[in-house]
């Protein structure tokens, strides 16, 4: 073979070398070509073999669609907000995510949040340059060479790219920092209108038989739990000069999915511990006031710090689903605090610290703590201030699509700011009340 083709397919070789995700598709392109036309130079021919040079052909072709498909899939990967770094998907933990959070950041990197800044800045024009004394020229100029090579099949705002590239974070950052909903039965939503999910009302029952007897037939009944997404959103303004100047895109960014993704889980946890059915909560009935979840009221304790070993032992006992996986405890920290302090007459706590450290139980069962539940200084009278059972076995909880985050700067133009506005829509549903009970002071 000639050997300045084997060259070329010696440099193609070590182009190909790389994972998948690190390699230079512009240049393996531009040597697939360059073979390609080079194959079928009287240069190539010289040396003979044409039946070579032929397969030469038709591998630099199959090559080609392979790379061609790789490209896709990998585009579809990043488009779904996964990172790909050395042939592998990274996935953002809740560790992660916690420890992002605790610095105020979203992303993980300086660049993913100045694209996530560039994005939300050029929904502001639209990539039509009308809202010039908003978003500086230099900022324009920045926000177009960041998202350019996202996928050259998009155009518009790049609001339709965020509900792709960035789902996957910003959906990610909602779940761990919420509390209660994330423990909930999740299910997928698809549409805006109702979905409807099974519910159990009827076991099976097993029966004892004697040798070569009829097994006696029964059948498990089901219902449905009809789930309706509602559109939950947050505005808050944003001074200019974040658009203004360049070098804030990545505080931008930042600033923005840290934001949203905080509001829309607190509201998420608000609606499942105190909705109350009306349109304030998005029609959900949380934990607090679902009629269909029973009261375990304890007598003569009007407060939480009046409440008796025995009076804790009925909320356990009241329970009456058969079978509770991982049951525990939800309140507020305050609550959690005072109960853990009840004393008998004398003597220590009765619910010990011991050892080396505080052991996370109340009764030997684990707790979670929401500060959406009433502190525990607010509770008096005939009030419903925690929950105990299975979350997961009591209730839906679903989302349709992710996050969106969009700009107007019309609404603040007074103040030289930008409205954001953040937009979800999730709905939560009971599907089985014995999973729960409340716990209520007495009146």
């Amino acid at each position: 073979m000639d050997p300045k083709l084997l060259k070329m397919l010696a440099a193609l070789g070590e182009a190909m070398t790389p994972a998948p995700a690190d390699r230079d598709e512009k240049a393996i392109s531009k040597l697939l070509t360059d073979i390609a036309a080079y194959a079928e130079s009287p240069e190539a021919k010289a040396y003979g073999n044409t039946d070579q040079l032929k397969d030469l052909a038709g591998t630099i072709g199959q090559l080609r669609k392979d790379l061609d498909e790789n490209a896709r899939q990998l585009r579809e990967l990043q488009r779904a907000g996964l990172e790909i770094q050395g042939g592998q998907v990274q996935v953002l933990g809740f560790e992660e995510i916690m420890s992002l959070r605790r610095v105020r950041r979203v992303w993980r990197s300086e660049a993913r949040a100045e694209q996530f800044g560039a994005l939300c800045a050029r929904s502001l024009w639209g990539g039509t340059g009308k809202y010039n004394d908003i978003v500086a020229p230099r900022t324009r100029d920045l926000a177009e060479r960041l998202i350019k090579d996202l996928d050259p099949g998009l155009s518009g705002s790049g609001a339709e790219l965020l509900a792709h590239q960035y789902m996957a974070d910003l959906i990610a950052h909602v779940e761990a920092v919420g509390v209660l909903f994330p423990q909930a039965h999740r299910v997928p939503l698809s549409t805006l209108g109702t979905t409807s999910w099974p519910k159990l009302t009827g076991e099976v029952t097993a029966t004892p038989l004697a040798v070569a007897t009829q097994i006696a037939e029964s059948t498990p009944t089901l219902g449905t739990v009809a789930m309706s997404p509602v559109k939950w959103g947050v505005l808050t303004p944003v001074p200019n000069e974040f658009f203004r100047d360049p070098t804030l895109l990545v505080q931008l960014g930042q600033l923005l999915g840290w934001l949203m993704t905080r509001a829309i889980a607190y509201a998420a946890d608000d609606a499942l511990v105190n909705g109350d059915g009306t349109a304030t909560y998005g029609t959900i009935d949380g934990i607090l006031n679902n009629a269909n979840i029973s009261a375990i009221p304890a007598s003569a304790a009007a407060t939480i710090a009046a409440y008796t070993g025995a009076q804790v032992g009925d909320v356990i006992a009241g329970v009456t689903k058969d079978y509770v996986d991982d049951p525990q405890w939800f309140m507020h920290l305050s609550s959690s605090r005072t109960l853990r302090n009840i004393r008998s007459t004398v003597g220590p706590p009765l619910y010990e610290r011991g050892g080396n450290g505080e052991p996370n139980t109340i009764d030997n069962y684990p707790y979670s703590l929401c500060q959406r539940f009433p502190a525990a200084a607010g509770v008096a009278g005939s009030t419903k201030w925690g929950a105990f059972g299975s979350l997961r076995l009591a209730y839906y909880f679903g989302m349709l699509g992710s996050v969106q985050v969009e700009q107007s700067p019309h609404a603040r133009f007074e103040s030289d700011q930008t409205v954001v506005r953040g937009i979800a829509n999730f709905d939560a549903a009971l599907k089985d009340g014995d999973a729960l009970v409340t716990m209520q002071t007495h009146s």
